[in-house]
């Protein structure tokens, strides 16, 4: 997997984790029915917060695996311009 499409599905995974624990997703699970002995909707809320600490961390290894070595530049994972490429010179 490259490392574009690890940052998208970081990018997907937060929006889920957002949308999921949003009051109209509560609202659904908001009822006086129970699980293993809890609420429902604290099953829920755990259950999407365990779900989302799992998933960030396979996705936080797969990301890490891509770091550039130390020293080294790997420019699939370089956030901004190449600062040796810029000319310096005055008047440029």
């Amino acid at each position: 997997m490259n490392i574009t499409k690890i940052r998208d599905s970081i990018l997907i995974l937060a929006f889920l984790g957002i949308w999921l624990l949003m009051p109209p997703m509560l609202d659904v699970f908001n009822q006086r029915t129970s699980l293993f002995g809890m609420p429902l909707i604290v099953v829920y809320v755990f259950g999407v917060w365990l779900v989302l600490i799992g998933l960030t961390a396979v996705l936080a290894t797969r990301i890490s695996d891509r770091a550039p070595e130390p020293g080294g530049r790997d420019d699939d994972l370089a956030l901004g311009p190449d600062i040796d490429a810029i000319d310096r010179s005055p008047g440029a």
